[in-house]
C-alpha cells in the first residue's frame, strides 16, 4: 500500500465511475477510516448510511444540483445527537463528522476507489431533500454525500501549496490607533443608553 503522503496527493475529486459495483468488504474498510478519525472528548457524533441501490442513487441526482455524477455507491456522513458520546458533540459535530469524511476520502484513494464530497449541510433544502429520501429519523443531520466507485478518469496527483498563504510565527503587531475620547457628560450618556441596549 502507498505512503500517507501518496494518498493524499492522489486524492482528487472524481465525477466519473465505471459500473462496477463497489464490494461490501471494501466499504467497512472505508467506514473502518471513518470511525477512526479524532473528535472532541471522543464524543464521536456520527452516524453512517451506506445507499447502493440504483433507484435511491437516481433520487439523489434528480434532487441535488451537485449530486449529478453516476457514481454505483455513497455513504452520507450524519451528525447525530443521538449516538453521540456527551454534549460536547453539538459543538463540534460538523469538525468531527469532517474528520470522518476526510478518513473515507484517503481511504477511498488507497484502495483504488473514486470518491467526491457532495456537501449537504448548511444547506436547508439539501438537508432537506437528503433527510426525506433516506427517511431520516430525529437526532442526526446529513453533512455530505460521499460518491463512492471506481473511477472512469484519472488525475494527476498534486498539491496546492501557496507560500503566501503561508504565516511563519505570529502575525506582527496592528498599529495601535488612538481611542476616541468623550467630554465627561458624552461618556455618562453613552453608558446609560448602553444599559438600554444589551439584547440587541
Amino acid at each position: 500500500m502507498e505512503d500517507t503522503l501518496t494518498v493524499i496527493m492522489k486524492r482528487r475529486s472524481i465525477r466519473k465511475f465505471t459500473d462496477q459495483p463497489v464490494e461490501k468488504e471494501k466499504i467497512i474498510q472505508l467506514l473502518e477510516a471513518a470511525m477512526a478519525a479524532p473528535s472532541a472528548m471522543n464524543a464521536q457524533p456520527w452516524e453512517f448510511v451506506v445507499i447502493t441501490e440504483k433507484s435511491v442513487m437516481d433520487k439523489f441526482r434528480r434532487a441535488l444540483m451537485f449530486a449529478k455524477m453516476n457514481a454505483p455507491a455513497a455513504i452520507c456522513v450524519l451528525g447525530s445527537s443521538r449516538m453521540q458520546k456527551g454534549k460536547v458533540g453539538d459543538k463540534f459535530w460538523v469538525q468531527d463528522c469532517s474528520a470522518a469524511t476526510q478518513n473515507i476520502l484517503l481511504a477511498a484513494t488507497a484502495l483504488g476507489l473514486g470518491s467526491i464530497w457532495v456537501g449537504v449541510h448548511p444547506v436547508t433544502i439539501f438537508s432537506r431533500q437528503v433527510s426525506h429520501i433516506l427517511n431520516l429519523p430525529k437526532g442526526v443531520t446529513p453533512l455530505n454525500l460521499i460518491y463512492i466507485g471506481y473511477p472512469a478518469e484519472t488525475k494527476e496527483p498534486r498539491t496546492q501549496y501557496e507560500e503566501a498563504r503561508v504565516q511563519w510565527g505570529p502575525f506582527p503587531p496592528a498599529e495601535k490607533k488612538h481611542a476616541k475620547t468623550f467630554p465627561q457628560d458624552q461618556s455618562i450618556l453613552l453608558d446609560e443608553q448602553s444599559n438600554d441596549h444589551t439584547d440587541q
